[in-house]
């Protein structure tokens, strides 16, 4: 069976911004903690395709990707996919989903990632669906204060 996670925050801050700073690639190294870099390689209007970096973590070294990103403002969604490599996974497609909180006060933000681990991989789906839940409530809680404590343009 794939490997499927979905978790929700609470962002307090107007949906615009919300958005329009979750879907700035090149910020994404000032709004998560893991990402070392975040590259843009081409942009299409709304499709943008970009290579990501993290920080090495312990024995771990630092990861490279590409992905792909489609911005679809008028359905308060992105959608993504890994490119390559795709390893660990045969596959990754990432939703998020933006629900403007009736106030505009606030927006509760969705980040659903569907998968399937490569044969190869020394993981599970359901190990790798544990990583990526603990790993991504993390990374969700990183964007909330820094996208409601933002003072920059965007």
């Amino acid at each position: 069976m794939p490997g499927y996670t979905e978790n929700q925050i609470v962002i307090f801050r107007d949906a615009d911004h919300v958005f329009e700073l979750t879907n700035r690639i090149d910020l994404w190294p000032k709004l998560f903690t893991e990402y070392q870099s975040a590259e843009v390689l081409s942009q299409d209007n709304n499709v943008i395709t970009f290579r990501l970096t993290t920080f090495p973590e312990g024995e771990r070294p630092s990861r490279t990707w590409t992905s792909v990103r489609t911005i679809l403002r008028e359905e308060n969604k992105a959608i993504a996919k890994r490119l390559d490599p795709a390893f660990p996974f045969e596959y990754m497609n990432i939703k998020w989903l933006y629900e403007p909180l009736p106030s505009n006060d606030g927006v509760i933000m969705t980040w659903i990632q569907e998968f399937n681990v490569h044969s190869e991989c020394q993981f599970t789906n359901e190990q790798m669906e544990s990583f990526l839940n603990a790993n991504t409530r993390k990374q969700m809680v990183s964007v909330k204060k820094n996208v409601e404590n933002w003072q920059g343009v965007i």
